[in-house]
């Protein structure tokens, strides 16, 4: 069966909370947005389970204050407790003249657990 508008709309708003969480360094909540042993691979660059995941997590903001990531057209397909989703992602700093950083596409494997959606795994691959 295919997901359901409950599904699509949980997992809409986990793309959402990751996004939140890594611009606020909440490592905690970036992590939660992962399995156990999710890993996030950026550029072919993997990070890999929920402590790893945090501490990236929380270095980013400190690294670059004001940074905001920004997910669009957001597209996920499924089947019971796993699906596929597909992104983009521009990433700028915040400020009274805003710069964009970077753009790039997200490719990600999702697994419904016991406390939600979640990430397997998320595969960033930035524009050139």
């Amino acid at each position: 069966m295919a997901l359901a508008p409950q599904d699509i709309v949980e997992i809409t708003q986990l793309y959402a909370a990751y996004n939140v969480s890594v611009d606020d360094g909440d490592g905690d909540a970036f992590a939660a947005c992962f399995v156990a042993d999710g890993s996030l691979v950026a550029d072919g660059n993997p990070i890999t389970g929920t402590a790893a995941l945090g501490e990236f997590a929380r270095s980013v903001p400190a690294g670059l204050p004001g940074i905001r990531h920004l997910g669009t057209n957001v597209a996920v397909a499924g089947e019971g407790p796993d699906a596929t989703g597909r992104s983009y992602l521009t990433v700028l700093v915040a400020g009274a003249q805003p710069q964009v950083l970077m753009t790039g596409r997200y490719r990600d494997t999702l697994r419904r657990e016991a406390g939600g959606w979640r990430f397997v795994r998320r595969d960033f691959q930035a524009d050139r």
